[in-house]
């Protein structure tokens, strides 16, 4: 009989050739399975297990359940495109750059009672990200404004359950989060189901993402050693289709193109090939549409019915997003694919 693989097969395997995406996955199931042996070193951005510990004989669920084990399987869903905007001005304000949709979907799946609580990322207010739990829209606000450093996100769930005693959330991510919750919740379904937290996550709002930097080499390394741009200046990192936007409030401080930070991407992005989230019942970014307006992309049956009342609540106002915006979202959806495709040949042959 075959040895049950466990978390120094992950290491091996996943995490010490750069394959790893930090979702959190692994982390959120060990807490959720009573354990708690693994934990985020954001330092080496990598999971890590506690010193003197192992996993238990027979579990090794860390390792099943990681995406870049086996990726899940893609369902086929609904693909409709829209150009979004948010009606609440409070909403509005602290979003100015997308006009709040992602935001104001958030806002109307509590108020509609979809869920109980929201997991999102926040900026701790020095650039680097933070997983919370949002239950109101207030704290929703509090929390806007994202990073381009890498957050656990998935180690949310485990928080939303464990401390907030929630039943029912939203998880918002990354395309590979998305992806990583997808896998958890087809292999807990069949064996362990970790205190059946996969019935917990009722609705999944992904990003559109073109991938994740490290944290200390963009900022320390690149922007302030190589650019000189203090840290302290900064105060919004924005990524969009021609690369990287550095701003101090209003004023551009510096734009890169991908090229040009390429060296900077996290190794376990540059083999993802999920632009859109395509394991997302919604997915939102502001590339494709209009200044101020988000691109939101409908993928299930449940996402339309958020969607749909959302607008019917007038949290969102939103019209078909046209031609040359879908064209540009399709045209970079091929690209992440065939650029992953070939890092992970790449790999192979080494």
């Amino acid at each position: 009989m075959e040895k049950r693989k466990d978390f120094s097969d992950l290491k091996r395997e996943v995490i010490d050739v750069g394959n790893c995406t930090l979702c959190g996955g692994c982390v959120s199931t060990c807490r959720l399975l009573d354990l708690g042996y693994l934990s985020t070193d954001f330092s080496e951005g990598r999971p890590v297990i506690s010193e003197g510990q192992q996993c238990p004989i027979d579990c090794g669920y860390c390792y099943y359940q990681c995406p870049r084990v086996e990726a899940p399987e893609l369902r086929e869903g609904l693909e409709e495109l829209y150009e979004v905007v948010s009606k609440d001005n409070e909403i509005r304000e602290a979003c100015q750059e997308g006009g709040g949709a992602f935001l104001s979907l958030l806002a109307s799946a509590l108020a509609d009672v979809i869920v109980e609580g929201c997991i999102t990322v926040a900026d701790k207010g020095d650039l680097t990200p933070e997983v919370r739990v949002a239950m109101n829209k207030a704290a929703l606000i509090e929390n806007a404004g994202g990073t381009y450093g890498y957050a656990a996100t998935l180690t949310g769930i485990a928080d939303a359950i464990l401390n907030y005693g929630l039943w029912s959330v939203a998880l918002a991510g990354t395309p590979c989060q998305m992806a990583a919750y997808e896998t958890m919740l087809a292999v807990g379904r069949g064996t362990h189901n970790a205190h059946d937290f996969s019935s917990n996550v009722r609705l999944r709002i992904g990003l559109l993402c073109q991938g994740a930097y490290s944290y200390d080499a963009l900022l320390n390394d690149y922007l302030e050693r190589e650019r000189g741009i203090p840290i302290d200046e900064i105060t919004n990192l924005d990524i969009q289709e021609d690369g990287l936007h550095v701003y101090a409030g209003e004023k551009e401080l510096l734009h890169a193109g991908f090229e040009e930070i390429a060296d900077y991407k996290r190794e376990g992005c540059k083999i993802c090939e999920d632009f859109i989230g395509q394991f997302s019942d919604i997915s939102v970014g502001h590339i494709g549409s209009p200044a101020g307006k988000s691109t939101v992309i409908i993928h299930t049956d449940f996402g339309k019915e958020v969607f749909e009342s959302a607008l019917h609540w007038d949290f969102i106002e939103a019209k078909p997003l046209d031609k040359s915006g879908a064209d540009l979202i399709h045209r970079l959806q091929q690209e992440k694919k065939a650029a992953g495709m070939a890092e992970k040949a790449r790999r192979k042959k080494k």
